[in-house]
């Protein structure tokens, strides 16, 4: 996100975001985180959240059962954590003096905003996809009322907690927050859509404007677009044309009321219209995907095995264009010029883009994907929603109680303390917060779906004994249903009661490339042990060696080893951070 500056004690500047930022998921993130969940928002893509731990059992209804298999983007956490990051990283660079002093280091250091731009791809990207699926494959799109839930128990808890904790040991000439009205407009993320107030509060909440906004219209732009008796092909059409269409306007609305010689805060910097550009850009990587997943394979050209290699390649190319190449000033306190702000925005996008674009698709054992599901990157992108709110408050805490007499800090230190603190603060929170809030929304989305009918009813894996679980042998990545209910991603997924001739496979990767074998929904008697029986009872009278060599035909899956080891793992649907 970049999210936004108080300014140094002492600098007598009004508190100012980085100069057309984005934000991250859902608050990042959706999605955020973020949120994207992630995250997912920005903070906040969406902007995609993590789910709770390994093995917990999901709540589908059976329209949404029948819609698809989850699919696994092992490497989605890891950008996540990565983005929030940089966020944190710039700001911390910024009161160390690192930015602004003359270092050739400084000049890439200040392009870490770039992490609100990769935010707002992974929340579109993330939210999108599942209403892409079901587009392409004629499935019932995601529930509306249960997309809200969801996203609003993501990213609010959490925010409201980290803005109430600000107010209190933040001073107030800098939160800016001035009386009951201007509190509910920050809590209720309407800060905004005034010049006066953009910025007030927590100033990185600036970009939850933004997720929020998005979160608000993704289903309505879907219902728009939903399948009207054409073909997959005809709809991936119209699908691709939708998107450039919003990319053009926004692009266009980018440059007439930002992209001018004028202040940042010039009352539209932080509404959707001008950031649907970079939503758009991952929600293109979303309907790609779920396209060539439909169609049971992968692009050739992510086949290549120096893909990811390419791609990370491409994005630092974008990075360094941006980095040196615009001029743009390393000081977040700084009016950009109409191409400055153009070429920022643009090369930002591109960055993320290709950041994305192996973590969707690619060998699912290449080395970027390893890298982006390790469980440190996994375990940051857990908490990175956490990390995108709290960070700014602890540097308050630090500049002003533990270090208020420094002017400029180093940098290692200064960053040190601030990671391991926020770090911390991040995980208490996570577990304290986010998880049992991101339960309750799954516990209200259950039994929203239970009301819809009898064959909204499915009962849970973990002791019903009237659902037989399908194990996946994944413990972490970010999944989604393609027909938009969660998909699991830990031990067990739920088979539907009442629907046993339907199967469940589990598709692996952007474009569905591996499957893990599809197991029927079968009823079968509570046992102590889930599964045992079944096991005992499917290998007798099979010699050993036909076992092995049955399980040694089986096809890789990306991230599967890496996920044995953990059990870090987000739902595509709930991103954004």
């Amino acid at each position: 996100m970049t999210a936004g500056f108080r300014g140094k004690p002492g600098v007598a500047t009004k508190s100012v975001a980085f100069a057309g930022a984005g934000a991250g998921a859902g608050a990042v993130t959706d999605g955020a985180g973020p949120a994207v969940e992630s995250r997912r928002g920005p903070a906040g893509a969406e902007p995609t959240e993590t789910s709770e731990s390994s093995g917990s059992a999901e709540v589908t209804g059976r329209s949404e059962a029948r819609s698809g298999p989850p699919v696994v983007f092992p490497g989605f956490d890891g950008l996540r954590g990565i983005a929030a990051l940089l966020v944190l990283v710039v700001h911390v660079a910024f009161y160390s003096g690192l930015t602004t002093g003359d270092n050739a280091i400084g000049t890439y250091v200040a392009r870490g905003e770039i992490g609100v731009e990769i935010f707002f791809l992974i929340s579109g990207f993330l939210l999108y996809r599942p209403f892409a699926a079901a587009h392409l494959s004629g499935r019932r799109a995601p529930d509306a009322p249960a997309f809200y839930v969801r996203r609003l128990l993501r990213i609010i808890p959490l925010y409201w907690l980290a803005l109430a904790v600000a107010l209190n040991v933040v001073p107030d000439e800098r939160m800016g927050v001035h009386g009951f009205k201007g509190l509910v407009q920050t809590a209720l993320f309407a800060q905004g859509y005034r010049k006066e107030t953009a910025i007030q509060g927590l100033t990185q909440a600036w970009t939850l404007n933004i997720e929020f906004a998005f979160y608000l219209s993704i289903p309505l732009y879907a219902w728009l677009l939903v399948r009207r008796r054409r073909s997959p092909r005809a709809q991936l059409k119209v699908e691709l044309a939708a998107l450039a269409v919003i990319f053009v306007i926004s692009r266009v609305l980018h440059y007439k009321l930002i992209g001018s010689d004028i202040w940042w805060a010039d009352g539209w910097t932080v509404w959707l219209p001008v950031w649907w550009d970079l939503f758009a850009m991952g929600m293109l990587l979303a309907v790609l995907s779920a396209w060539y997943t439909q169609n049971g394979r992968s692009p050739r050209w992510a086949q290549w095995r120096w893909f990811g290699a390419a791609c990370v390649l491409a994005a630092a190319f974008f990075y360094w264009f941006s980095s040196t190449q615009l001029g743009l000033p390393r000081s977040p306190l700084f009016v950009p010029n109409r191409s400055q702000d153009m070429g920022r925005h643009l090369f930002y996008g591109l960055t993320g883009f290709f950041l994305l674009l192996p973590a969707v698709f690619g060998p699912s054992r290449g080395l970027v994907r390893r890298f982006l599901a390790c469980r440190p990157m996994a375990w940051l992108g857990m908490i990175s929603y956490g990390i995108y709110l709290w960070h700014t408050t602890v540097i308050d805490v630090v500049v002003e109680r533990i270090s208020p007499a420094d002017d400029v800090r180093p940098f290692w230190p200064f960053f040190l303390t601030v990671l391991g603190l926020t770090c911390a603060v991040s995980a208490v929170t996570y577990l304290l917060v986010e998880r049992p809030f991101i339960a309750l929304g799954r516990w209200l989305v259950g039994r929203l779906r239970a009301r819809s009918g009898p064959a909204g009813r499915v009962r849970q894996a973990a002791g019903r004994g009237t659902t037989a679980p399908l194990a996946t042998g994944l413990t972490r990545g970010v999944a989604v249903s393609d027909g938009g209910h969660l998909g699991v991603s830990g031990v067990a997924a739920d088979a539907v009661d009442g629907d046993p001739a339907r199967t469940m496979p589990l598709r692996i990767g952007g474009a569905g490339q591996a499957r893990s074998g599809d197991v029927p929904a079968t009823r079968v008697p509570p046992v102590d042990t889930p599964g045992a029986p079944a096991r005992r009872a499917a290998h007798r009278g099979v010699s050993r060696r036909d076992r092995l060599d049955a399980r040694s035909r089986q096809p890789s899956s990306g991230g599967t080893p890496e996920g044995r080891r953990g059990h870090f793992h987000s739902h595509l649907e709930d991103e954004t951070r």
